[in-house]
């Protein structure tokens, strides 16, 4: 970076311009950090194009380089914070960034609940139950469960049901 604007310099280009450029490119950088997983690597070279341009507006003129660091000083932090208001609202920070809420539960799964069946496979611990004449994927609750065997749904969890024997009771275990 300093070979880059030591270059500029010899060739007679302007640092005002070189600092502009980093500074956009650390704007950039920044903002693919949020995109592109890259362990930091990024946010690292984008620190290090804002030394670069902070030095170019000092080359520049002292002037330019306090009134750049001055305001990125101010201005950073106060972009950082209405950037981060902004992409916490978009669909991709809702995907990448874990909700407190469960997943709504199928409403036609969740009507299963209690229901009995009978094990069309071998539950070990995952097969499939027949219940109402449908075809269900299981999780035995505990244990394994044989084909044939009468069924209890005991849990609905997500995509699939926990069952427990009809014959047993394990109140107690419907966690």
């Amino acid at each position: 970076m300093i070979t880059l604007l030591a270059q500029a310099t010899e060739s007679g280009s302007s640092t005002l311009l070189w600092g502009f450029v980093l500074l956009g490119a650390t704007i950039f950088l920044i903002a693919l950090e949020l995109i592109v997983p890259s362990g930091g690597i990024l946010a690292l070279t984008a620190g290090a194009a804002l030394i670069g341009s902070i030095t170019a507006f000092f080359m520049h003129d002292s002037t330019a380089g306090l009134v750049a660091l001055t305001s990125v000083a101010i201005l950073g932090p106060l972009a950082a914070w209405f950037g981060w208001k902004w992409w916490s609202d978009t669909a991709m920070a809702q995907k990448l960034v874990l909700n407190e809420h469960e997943p709504d539960v199928d409403d036609a799964r969740a009507s299963l609940l209690h229901a009995a069946g009978t094990a069309e496979s071998d539950l070990r611990p995952i097969g499939v139950v027949r219940i109402d004449d449908q075809r269900h994927d299981a999780l035995a609750e505990y244990g394994v469960i044989e084909n044939g065997t009468e069924i209890i749904v005991v849990k609905v969890l997500d995509n699939q049901l926990k069952v427990r024997p009809a014959a047993e009771e394990h109140p107690e275990k419907t966690t």
